[in-house]
C-alpha cells in the first residue's frame, strides 16, 4: 500500500513538473516575440526618423538640385547614418522610407512647402 501511494506522488510530481515546465516555455516564447516586437518597432521608428532627418538634411542643403538627384542624396545620407548606429536597409525600404518622410512632411507643411518650390 505504501509503495502505491509513493508511486502515485511520484507520478503526480512528474506530471506537475511536465505542466510546470510547459508553462516555463510558452511564457518563455510569449516574452521573447513581446521583446521582439518592441525591439523591430524601436527599429523601425529610428528607421522613419532617419528617413525624415535625411529629406530635411537635403532639402536645406541642396536646394539647387531636384528630382533624381535629391532623393540619391537623401539616400546617401539615410544609408550612412543608418550604417553608422548598425542598422541595414535594403533598396525597397530606403525607398519606402523617403518617400514617406517626403509625403509627411508636405502635408504638414502643405502650402508653404509648395510656394518653396516655386520660388
Amino acid at each position: 500500500m505504501e509503495k502505491v501511494v509513493l508511486d502515485l506522488l511520484y507520478n503526480l510530481l512528474i506530471l506537475l513538473a511536465t505542466l510546470l515546465a510547459g508553462y516555463a516555455v510558452a511564457w518563455l516564447r510569449k516574452k521573447i516575440g513581446v521583446e521582439g516586437m518592441k525591439r523591430i518597432e524601436a527599429e523601425l521608428a529610428t528607421k522613419q526618423e532617419l528617413a525624415t532627418l535625411a529629406v530635411r538634411f537635403v532639402e536645406q542643403t541642396y536646394k539647387y538640385l531636384h528630382g533624381e538627384a535629391k532623393y540619391n542624396k537623401a539616400a546617401e545620407w539615410l544609408v550612412a547614418q543608418a550604417a553608422r548606429i548598425g542598422l541595414k536597409l535594403t533598396e525597397e525600404e530606403i525607398k519606402g522610407l523617403i518617400e514617406a518622410a517626403l509625403r509627411e512632411l508636405k502635408d504638414a507643411f502643405g502650402n508653404e512647402w509648395a510656394k518653396q518650390i516655386q520660388t
